[in-house]
This record gives C-alpha cells, sequence and structure tokens, in this order.
C-alpha cells in the first residue's frame, strides 16, 4: 500500500473547491504532487510545514478497507473508539486531542453536530471518497473551531476526460453486501461524476458476553441479537470551464444510515439510531489579473441524528449550516498571498429544548507562504466573532530549512480553539441526568508547537516530529458536589508525544512503519485522558507485480483507560490483516481483504464488543 508519511506525502492533486476547484487545474497539477489542507492553498507536498497524511483513491482500494474509521485507525498519532458494532458512533482523538477538537471538511464545507461537537465519521462512505488528507496539530488559524487536534478533508469523487464507469459488489461476514455504482467523465471543458451505494450487513452481538474475557465479565444487556447497519448513500459533481481559466461548478453527497444496538437490559426493544449526513454547495472561480484567482462558495451541511432506544418518543438531533466563503490567492513576486472572508450560520433542531438553538460566525483570514532558497516560512492569522460569545483570534508561524537535498528541519508555533457546543453552552437541568449546560462558557484554547526532522534517500524515507499541545480551559462537569454535573472551564490538559515514520519501496515491495508516543494528561488531576493509549505502531509490506497486488498490515495498541479516574483499563491489543487483488483483465479485478486474522479479543470502549475475524470479497469493473 502507498502510503504517504507527514511531509514525506507524495500525491496527486484534488483541490479544494475552497483553494482552486477547477477541473481544469486538477489536470494542470495531474503529474505534481501537491496537498491543499495545509495552508488551504495547493502546494507541493514536499513543501507542506505541517504533518500531513494522504490516502488516494486507490490507496483505499488496495487495502480494502471497510470504513472510514477502519482507515482513520491506521494512521500514526490517531486513536479511535467506537461504541458497538457497524456504523455505532465513534470518535477520533488527533495527537491526543477530544473528539469535538477534530475538524471535519468535505469538499471544503464543515459539517458536523454543533450540539456534540463531535464529526459524524462513522456515516461517510468509502465509496464516495476520492481523497482523504489528514493535518494533525492546530490548525485554527485556518479553518476556526474545532481543530485544536487536527483536520481531516474528504475529497469526493470528480470526473475526467471520456466515461469512466465503475461498479463494485462484495459479500462477506456477518453476511455484509455491498454494492456501488460511479459514473464519471468529461467532455472539453464540462466535467461529471456520479456515485450511488447501497450497504447492509448483519452486524454482531456487540455488547459483552458474561465469557467474553473468560471470566466474570459484567453483561450491560439480555437482549442478545446482532446489532446489523445498513447505509443508502448518493454522491455527485458537476463544473463547467468557461473564458480561459474560469469555472462554475456544484458538489453534493448524502449518506442515511441506521444502526441497531443494545440499550436496556430490562427492556427486550430493538433500538437503533438513524443518521443523515449532507452537503451540498455551489462555486464560482475567476482569474481576476493574472496571478490572482478569487473563488466564492456556498454551501449547507446537514448532521441529523434520531435516536430510538425504547417504545418511548425518539431523541432528535439536527444540525444545519449554512456557509458562504470567498478567498482570494494572489501570487507575489515573493511567495503567494491568501486572504478570504467566510461565515457560517448554525442552526439546531432538536427535540430538547435549548434556550438558544442559533449562532453566526463571521471570519477574516490572512495568510502568506514563500521559499527563499532553502528557506521555507508560512504565516497565517484569523480572526473568528461568534454571536455566542465574542471574538478570538489565532495564529499559525512555521518555518523550514533545508540543511541538504536529502535532510530538512522545521518548526511551527500555532494557537487554536474550540467554541462551546450547544450541549455544553445549554441542556437543561432535568430530573433524568446531571448533566446541565452553562451559557457562561469560555472556548477552550491552546497552544502547540512541533519540530520535524526528515529525511529521504533513494527511494526510502524516515521522519521524526516531536509535538508539545498544551490546552487550557478545558469544558468538564463541576467537581463540586453542589453543582456536579454543570459544564465548566477548570481542567487544563498537556498533550505531547512523538512520531516516527519510515517508508522503504524496493523492486515491486513497498515496507511502511511508525510507531507513535503519546503522554495525553489532565494537569490538574494528572490522570491520563481516556481511550489514549501511550503507545501506537504499525508495520506493512505490499507487493504488486502482474495480475496480483498483496499487502499485509499490522497495528496494535497500548494498555489505556476508559475513565477520567484510571480505574477501567482497556488491554492492548495488536490486529493483523491481509489483502489480495487480482485482475482477471485488464477492466475485471477480484479483492479479496480478511481482518484481524488471528481472531483477537480486543476492546475500544468498555463493555463492547469488537469484530472478529472476519472476510470480503469483491469483484470491481472499472475501465481504465
Amino acid at each position: 500500500m502507498r502510503f504517504q508519511l507527514s511531509l514525506g506525502a507524495a500525491t496527486l492533486a484534488a483541490l479544494s473547491p475552497l483553494a482552486l476547484p477547477a477541473v481544469a487545474a486538477q489536470h494542470e497539477l495531474a503529474l505534481e504532487p501537491t496537498v491543499v489542507t495545509a495552508s488551504r492553498q495547493r502546494q507541493r507536498a514536499d513543501d507542506a510545514l505541517a504533518s500531513v497524511e494522504v490516502f488516494e483513491r486507490e490507496d483505499i482500494e488496495r487495502a480494502g478497507h471497510a470504513t472510514l474509521i477502519e482507515v482513520l485507525r491506521t494512521v500514526s498519532g490517531l486513536r479511535v473508539s467506537s461504541n458497538g458494532g457497524p456504523g455505532s458512533n465513534a470518535n477520533v482523538y488527533i495527537r491526543g486531542a477530544e473528539s469535538r477538537h477534530t475538524l471535519l471538511l468535505i469538499d471544503g464545507m464543515r459539517i458536523g453536530s454543533a450540539t456534540s461537537g463531535a464529526p459524524t465519521l462513522e456515516n461517510i462512505p468509502l465509496d464516495m471518497i476520492e481523497r482523504i488528507e489528514i493535518l494533525r496539530g492546530p490548525a485554527s488559524a485556518l479553518y476556526g473551531s474545532e481543530a485544536i487536534g487536527g483536520v481531516i478533508q474528504i475529497f469526493t469523487r470528480r470526473g475526467e476526460t471520456g466515461f469512466r464507469p465503475e461498479l463494485f459488489v462484495g459479500h462477506g461476514t456477518h453476511d455484509t453486501r455491498k454494492a456501488a455504482l460511479t459514473l464519471s467523465g468529461g467532455v472539453d471543458r464540462l466535467r461529471y461524476s456520479l456515485t450511488a451505494g447501497r450497504e447492509r450487513t448483519d452486524g454482531f452481538n456487540s455488547k459483552i458476553e458474561p465469557d467474553y474475557w473468560r471470566s466474570s465479565a459484567t453483561r450491560t444487556s439480555y437482549w442478545a441479537d446482532d446489532d446489523g447497519y445498513r447505509n443508502d448513500h448518493l454522491s455527485g459533481s458537476l463544473s463547467l470551464g468557461f473564458r480561459a481559466r474560469d469555472e462554475i461548478g456544484l458538489s453534493f453527497m448524502r449518506s442515511e444510515g441506521r444502526n441497531w444496538y443494545d440499550a436496556s437490559a430490562t427492556t427486550y426493544f430493538d433500538s437503533y439510531m438513524d443518521k443523515k449526513s449532507a452537503a451540498s454547495g455551489v462555486y464560482l472561480r475567476n482569474e481576476l489579473h493574472p496571478g490572482w484567482t478569487s473563488t466564492l462558495r456556498v454551501a449547507r451541511s446537514e448532521d441529523k441524528s434520531l435516536n430510538r432506544a425504547s417504545v418511548l418518543l425518539p431523541s432528535r438531533f439536527d444540525t444545519r449550516q449554512d456557509q458562504l466563503v470567498w478567498q482570494h490567492d494572489v501570487e507575489l513576486p515573493l511567495g503567494s498571498l491568501l486572504a478570504a472572508y467566510e461565515r457560517v450560520d448554525s442552526k439546531v433542531e432538536s427535540t430538547t429544548a435549548y434556550r438558544e438553538n442559533e449562532r453566526r460566525v463571521h471570519s477574516a483570514l490572512l495568510g502568506w507562504s514563500a521559499q527563499l532558497g532553502a528557506h521555507h516560512l508560512q504565516v497565517n492569522a484569523r480572526r473568528d466573532d461568534n454571536s455566542q460569545f465574542g471574538g478570538k483570534t489565532t495564529g499559525l508561524l512555521a518555518y523550514a530549512y533545508d540543511l541538504s537535498p536529502a535532510w530538512r528541519v522545521r518548526g511551527s508555533v500555532a494557537t487554536a480553539f474550540n467554541a462551546p457546543t450547544f450541549n455544553q453552552l445549554y441542556w437543561p437541568m432535568t430530573s433524568l441526568t446531571q448533566y446541565h449546560g452553562n451559557p457562561a462558557l469560555k472556548p477552550e484554547r491552546a497552544l502547540n508547537r512541533e519540530l520535524s526532522l526528515r529525511w529521504r534517500g533513494q527511494g526510502q524515507s524516515v521522519e521524526l516530529t516531536y509535538f508539545d499541545n498544551r490546552v487550557k480551559d478545558l469544558i468538564t462537569s463541576n467537581p463540586v458536589h453542589a453543582l456536579r454535573g454543570q459544564q465548566v472551564n477548570v481542567d487544563a490538559a498537556r498533550l505531547k508525544g512523538a512520531e516516527l515514520a519510515y517508508l522503504l519501496s524496493f523492486d515491486a515491495f513497498t515496507f511502511a512503519a511508525g510507531l507513535d508516543y503519546l503522554d495525553a494528561k489532565n494537569e490538574q488531576s494528572g490522570k491520563r485522558l481516556q481511550r489514549r493509549a501511550p503507545w501506537g505502531g504499525f508495520l506493512r509490506l505490499s507487493h504488486s507485480v502482474g495480475p496480483v497486488d498483496w499487502g499485509f498490515d499490522l497495528q496494535g495498541s497500548g494498555r489505556r483507560f476508559d475513565d477520567a479516574a484510571n480505574n477501567v483499563e482497556l488491554h492492548a491489543y495488536s490486529l493483523l490483516g491481509a489483502y489480495v487483488h487480482y485482475r482477471l483483465a485488464p477492466d475485471w479485478r477480484i479483492e479479496a481483504t480478511a481482518s484481524n486474522l488471528l481472531d483477537k479479543r480486543y476492546e475500544l470502549a468498555r463493555g463492547y464488543r469488537t469484530p472478529g475475524r472476519t472476510v470480503f470479497v469483491g469483484v470491481r469493473y472499472a475501465p481504465r
């Protein structure tokens, strides 16, 4: 598998509509490896002054990952947990930050829940994804709130010249069935793409059984049925170029899923949760002057959930975000200038009565990046004015120096913040729960320092990165007994660690290895943050010759705690996976994937099982 590690990324262009969405420009960059998320402007991957991981479409297909969550679990510096079977709630912790400290973008559009603050990553199917860029480290100076830990940006599929249909069908363990169809192509400067897919699985009983660990584990539910999952999704894009370098286009995506789960030990009700993720937008790109590009985008995203835990009325939480972005990219005699204005209007509709259900954020952004010989520099500043708590200014300063053609050292300092969620601000006090909001909450804020050293030789590279992210005013429940449950700014966290990555290519083999250390602690209590293992790592070997591609993947995680008091321990684990692809003909391929080959038992969250050994076999038709 061809994974790009940190700054050593070598990737093809897949441009953000907020930065440079033109398909024509994509073709101009087809031979030039670029990334977008690290600076909001396209740049050579070698010049990115941040830790960025990139997965292209062929990487995803070759590895045979079943879900986006599985892809993220393979990334160095990320910790992943999930509460149950397929489609269940999943949390991603980038470099130890909270799950609500990760910003999710789809084609440049913000998408996520304004009530929980966490993105619904488990509801984004891989079939619609062309490319994934993962930025590790604070990025509020570029993207505003929710980027204390980093950014995950997903680019949906785009059309290219000609007609390129693709069909995939497969079947696997737990009666898992998948089917997806993509129709894409282009004529002259017209480009189009349409993807539709469906997934069904019976799943497995996700609650821990009494003998799961061959001990006296507590059974949390008596409803011993399998917890299935279903998903239907549709995405598409259309763009038309006019004049010399101008373009107008639109994109949309919609994913609707339902996962079943066990909610009660006293009632036999087949509980389920419905989740909907949707985004749509139009953009206009104009070259106002040679070297000056204006991109205007208007978009709407939705994150909806409906939870029916019992025969009683369900609970519903819907977030809608209307977004306007106007970005200017100007080439200067030295470097390039970035100037942008953003507006995001968020509205919440719910069965819970919030004191406030709307907020508006106006943002202004400036940035400058340049290369002068062996010196690389990036400076960004951003001001966000939030109708709920006022203004916040963040900044980024990054510098790199090429010691030689093979060696590079880089460092950065960045500030970041995270706005309180609607739950944290306005959740009403009831007799059913102690948790309740606090309208006086301040934003969480962070200061991050990062240092990296990279070496590149013939067919191999090594990179070592150290980071230290101090987060203050963390929002948590009031420890004072009389006010226990009220959300307050009391905690501070220190997130520091190191990431080591190695990549080697020789003949038809590719070998990759990674090891990361994380010290994520609550500075006041001295306790480790829950579900953040101090150690994580992976080994990958892949081979491609003739009609056969195959590979192995070994990933592991150290022990961690499931609670803030560090009393409930989750054991360390390692998982072995493998894949083999065989090309029957130039346009036909059989794909087989096996996960957890050794059938290990492990927990990502206390009380919930994880899949044992699974196998999935599919057939892909993809004329090239």
